[in-house]
């Protein structure tokens, strides 16, 4: 039995339907109805009960659900093992960072880690809680996210292991040469800006951080919406609305001209960065990758260690 098969089955039970389920595994009904007919006539036995409308699944099917749901988890296990197993054996780390992270700060860590240890480094790029499902999933070694103090990760600690990276602001920033018409924007109560999704991390913390500390929401005027912090960058460069971003990724525009910070006058953040795995056993290489990563972080810097942009121009690190 395959596991897809498995998870087909599953998916009508849990659904009740073949219409839900379909939808549930990305089909269309006829293709997954001649996924179950092939399921049924490989194994021999009808597990739907076709003569009712709508379809039936049979007592026989859910009299295995449980032992079902056992051997697809222990499917899915066995091959996140043989994977991890292999990168293992040839020295392959996967590292998965948040997006703004990967744009303006990864890869220099890569850089320097590629230089230190003999690794062949992955470098993956998801929103926060992607992030931490792809660790504690094993599908990533390490993960590099961004956190408030008022909003740490939400996760058992005691599965966790952390290493500070460094500090970062978030920022309110405009396109320069449209400034004149956001003052007359603003007089006229209305302050455009580029607003993030309310189920990433940035669009949580603009709105229980950020929002609540302007004159007035009404005078907020959402005139985009993005997932991704460097969109909603070139969005602010653009002269679109006001865009909240990692300083990092808007020193390049702000000093080129291009882009004016506003925490001057609009409410900023302060966020740090962290590098996160987990405290199960290790491999020779993930123990290496992690010696470099707390030599590398504010607590273990030498003199040697990674150059923060904070260093090379005033600031620092970065995501979504």
């Amino acid at each position: 039995m395959r596991l897809d098969w498995i998870e087909d089955l599953l998916a009508v039970m849990d659904s009740g339907s073949l219409s839900r389920a379909a939808e549930k595994r990305f089909s269309t009904q006829p293709a997954f109805s001649r996924r179950i007919r092939a399921i049924e006539e490989h194994i021999g036995v009808e597990l739907l009960d076709r003569t009712r409308k709508p379809v039936q699944i049979k007592a026989s099917l859910f009299d295995q659900r449980q032992r079902m749901q056992e051997l697809a988890a222990g499917l899915r296990q066995l091959t996140l093992d043989l994977k991890r197993q292999d990168r293992t054996s040839q020295n392959r780390i996967i590292i998965a960072s948040q997006h703004a992270i990967t744009t303006a700060m990864a890869p220099n860590l890569v850089d320097r880690l590629s230089d230190r240890e003999d690794l062949s480094i992955r470098l993956r790029s998801a929103n926060r809680n992607e992030c931490l499902v792809l660790l504690m999933t094993r599908q990533a070694d390490l993960i590099l996210i961004y956190e408030s103090d008022a909003d740490r990760l939400a996760a058992d600690e005691s599965f966790l292991e952390r290493c500070p990276m460094g500090r970062e602001q978030l920022l309110p920033v405009y396109a320069t040469q449209r400034l004149p018409q956001l003052n007359e924007a603003y007089a006229l109560g209305e302050l455009p800006i580029i607003a993030y999704p309310s189920d990433v991390f940035f669009g949580t913390l603009l709105e229980t951080e950020i929002f609540p500390q302007l004159p007035a929401r009404s005078f907020l005027k959402r005139k985009a919406e993005t997932a991704l912090t460097p969109a909603a960058l070139q969005l602010a460069v653009a002269g679109v609305g006001i865009a909240w971003v990692p300083r990092s990724l808007a020193l390049g525009e702000i000093e080129r001209g291009s882009l004016t910070d506003l925490s001057g006058t609009l409410p900023t953040r302060d966020l740090s960065m962290t590098a996160l795995r987990l405290t199960t056993p290790k491999s020779p290489a993930e123990e290496r990758l992690w010696r470099t990563v707390t030599v590398l972080s504010p607590d273990g810097t030498r003199d040697d260690a990674i150059p923060s942009r904070t260093s090379a121009r005033s600031s620092t690190g970065t995501e979504q």
